[in-house]
C-alpha cells in the first residue's frame, strides 16, 4: 500500500508541473502600477526630465498627527473621534 500511494503522489506532483508549467508559460507578467515606470509627458523629447518629482511618502506617525489635529479642530469625541479617525488613517 506505501508503494501505490508514493505512485500517486508522484503522479500528482509531475502532473501539476505539467499542467502549472503551461499555464505559467500562456500568461505574461506586468508590474503593477505602482512599481511600472511612469511614462512621461506625450511631447517630451527622448532622455528629458520628468517635470514634477513625486512627493516623499507621508510616513505612519505623520499621518497620525495630521489625523488627530484634524480631530482637535474639530472637537470630535467618543464615537465619531473613532470613525473619524479610522477614516481618516485610510485615506
Amino acid at each position: 500500500m506505501y508503494i501505490s500511494i508514493k505512485k500517486f503522489s508522484l503522479a500528482c506532483a509531475i502532473a501539476g508541473l505539467v499542467v502549472g508549467g503551461s499555464a505559467v508559460a500562456e500568461t505574461t507578467w506586468a508590474p503593477p502600477a505602482e512599481i511600472a515606470p511612469k511614462a512621461q509627458g506625450a511631447g517630451a523629447p527622448d532622455g528629458a526630465a520628468p517635470a514634477a518629482t513625486p512627493a516623499a511618502p507621508i510616513t505612519k506617525a505623520e499621518k497620525e498627527k495630521s489625523c488627530a489635529d484634524q480631530i482637535a479642530a474639530k472637537g470630535l469625541k467618543g464615537k465619531a473621534k473613532r470613525q473619524f479617525k479610522a477614516e481618516c488613517l485610510k485615506s
